[in-house]
């Protein structure tokens, strides 16, 4: 019988996305004999549209992002995370993907067939009853059970 799947995604830029919500998904995958996957997205950058949201180049404006170069770098963060914070015989995989943020965790759950997801309530900006909006739109939108954590 294939092992229950505890699916936590984290924005690698912020520590409050996984600091609480990732030793519950190893909570949750012990209590259920399960496997924790660690998973991220690297959003879509649309550069040059705002000065405020653009990387500037040294001559032509926006620099071209290689957006296979940075989920190969989120890959290595997410690799050395599990590495630091899942039991090695709890560690289930990583997935690392790019685009819509909520939509590639709903298609990440329902691929690796999810028990659970697991993730942190909001950022530590935005105020104590709000939930961000990614994990708003996964509690939505996600087949599977949504376990959100506050800080």
């Amino acid at each position: 019988m294939a092992k229950k799947k505890v699916l936590i995604p984290v924005d690698l830029e912020h520590e409050s996305s996984y600091v609480k919500a990732l030793p519950s998904a190893v909570d949750q995958a012990r209590i259920m004999d399960g496997e924790v996957w660690l998973m991220t997205v690297v959003p879509h950058m649309v550069s040059g549209i705002d000065w405020r949201y653009a990387i500037r180049g040294e001559e032509h404006g926006s620099i071209k992002f290689d957006i296979q170069d940075l989920v190969k770098q989120a890959e290595d963060r997410l690799q050395q995370l599990a590495k630091e914070h899942v039991p090695s015989e709890l560690f289930g995989g990583i997935i690392a993907a790019h685009g819509t943020i909520y939509e590639k965790i709903v298609d990440a759950a329902n691929e690796i067939e999810a028990e659970i997801i697991v993730m942190a309530a909001h950022r530590p900006s935005l105020s104590d009853f709000l939930l961000g909006p990614n994990t708003a739109r996964v509690a939505r939108h996600a087949r599977c059970s949504v376990q959100i954590v506050r800080n």
